[in-house]
């Protein structure tokens, strides 16, 4: 008996590894209308982009939505395959395979609500002149530029917590779990600005019914490319040459027109 039920459990375990070995996970946070939940589904332009070049590769992807913290855990225990719109940072290569080609270009600027917003703004300097306070999302990735004017807690280069319990953190910036609980406080005048991707920010504003609340400041406070990298501890057959051709394909579809017109469908 003692036998029979090791050679059970060891089929199950078996059945189990394959199982994940054969699904083709793509995970990341809500960033719409590039990924995010809609109507029980997740869509967006990287979920249209991933499948449509994944399928070309003979690969039936599943796709998820999670906090950042979450789905980065993920990533580093190796449960998924890829992740959505992550920018490159040393202390992530041991864990993905980062591409060249970027998935899409993003401009930062400062959103901020409609009612307050000043003709004379000069981005970080008037932010940190008028000691504006701003809401962040732990564990996202602002450039240097950012930290360097708003450093998070004596001189650190960021912030990798979750609440604004610390004595000494910058009393400048507040924390949410994502971008559409931002926006809320934003347009509850909880913070004065939300530093956000322009066409993300302006997105989750109209899903939430908040457009009419809130704006941005125009001038971009930076520019970064987010690629889709993918993660090295998947059990994944293979995965480093998906990888490659993932990267070829994404060249060619921006090339013959395919990835246009998938950028058109969610922004036109």
């Amino acid at each position: 008996m003692y036998k029979l039920l090791c050679f059970a459990l060891f089929s199950f375990l078996l059945v189990s590894s394959n199982i994940h070995a054969e699904t083709f996970t793509v995970v990341g946070e809500e960033f719409a209308p590039f990924e995010f939940k809609q109507d029980g589904k997740v869509v967006g332009i990287d979920v249209d982009i991933a499948r449509h070049i994944l399928n070309k590769l003979g690969i039936e992807p599943v796709f998820k939505i999670h906090p950042w913290k979450r789905a980065w855990s993920q990533v580093e225990s190796g449960e998924v395959e890829a992740v959505f719109t992550t920018s490159r940072k040393s202390k992530r290569e041991p864990f993905v395979f980062y591409p060249k080609e970027d998935m899409w270009i993003s401009d930062f600027v400062f959103f901020v609500k409609s009612n307050k917003k000043i003709a004379e703004f000069n981005g970080f300097e008037s932010a940190k002149a008028e000691k504006l306070k701003i809401g962040i999302i732990p564990g996202n990735s602002y450039q240097d530029i950012f930290w360097q004017a708003f450093p998070y807690a004596d001189g650190s280069a960021e912030f990798q917590g979750d609440l604004d319990t610390s004595s000494t953190y910058n009393k400048q910036l507040s924390t949410a779990k994502d971008l559409a609980t931002n926006l809320k406080k934003l347009a509850k005048g909880r913070v004065d600005l939300v530093i956000a991707d322009r066409t993300v920010g302006q997105y989750t504003a109209k899903l939430n019914g908040l457009s009419d609340q809130i704006t941005f400041y125009e001038k971009p406070l930076y520019g970064k490319g987010y690629p889709m990298p993918f993660v090295k501890n998947s059990k994944y057959p293979n995965l480093a040459n998906i990888a490659e051709r993932y990267e070829a394909e994404l060249k060619n579809i921006k090339s013959n027109g395919e990835y246009l017109k998938i950028m058109d469908k969610w922004l036109k």
